[in-house]
Order: C-alpha cells, then structure tokens, then sequence
C-alpha cells in the first residue's frame, strides 16, 4: 500500500503546497496548521537554470529531507516518497540556488496529521 492511500484510508485531506522561488533564498514552503505534524508523499521540482536543492523539516539547522540536483529546464519528480515530520509544527523549508530570476517551481503532496 503506497503512503498516499494509507492516509487516505485513515481519513486525512490531502494537500498541495506550490511556491515559486525567483532568488537564491531559503523559503517556508509548507507551514502546518498549529498543533499538526507534516506527512510528504509526493514532491516536484522544476528549474530553469543547473541547480541544487534540498528540502529540511524545521531550518537549516533541522532534519534534511531531501536533496537533489537539476539540469537546467528540468523536473525533478519523487512521485513516491514517504517523509513524515517527527515534531509538531515543523515548517518545510525549500533552500535553492538557481542563480537567476527564473528560479525553481516547488509542488509538495500530502497530509497534516494530528
């Protein structure tokens, strides 16, 4: 049984959570509702320019989560991932270096859990 369906099957929404990242920058791209833990089934990254990435529950100082690396006009896809967040009210940071305007197109899929 994939992730997604466990949750599905336990009765929690699914969620998406998109961002654009125009600068090199460290950006909260998920913020739970209070009192919620952040499952991620699912994410997608696109670039326009070579560039690395990586994705952390907390900050910079937190969890990583997932790194990788693009070719530029690329997607990076992880269709089937399971990350849940082990505290409470962790944001998902998105840190990138795309080293133009253009930037990166973040998609994430999954659920707050209580």
């Amino acid at each position: 049984m994939s992730a997604t369906n466990f949750y599905l099957e336990k009765g929690f929404t699914p969620m998406f959570k998109s961002v654009v990242v125009n600068e090199s920058t460290t950006i909260a791209a998920w913020t739970p509702t209070t009192s919620t833990r952040i499952v991620i089934t699912g994410l997608q990254v696109a670039a326009n320019l070579a560039s690395t990435f990586a994705f952390y529950f907390g900050n910079l100082a937190g969890t990583r989560i997932f790194q990788g690396a693009s070719t530029g006009s690329a997607t990076v896809f992880a269709p089937n991932i399971y990350f849940e967040c082990p505290t409470y009210d962790r944001v998902v940071y998105f840190v990138g270096k795309p080293g133009s305007t253009d930037g990166f197109i973040v998609n994430l899929q999954g659920f707050e859990i209580s």
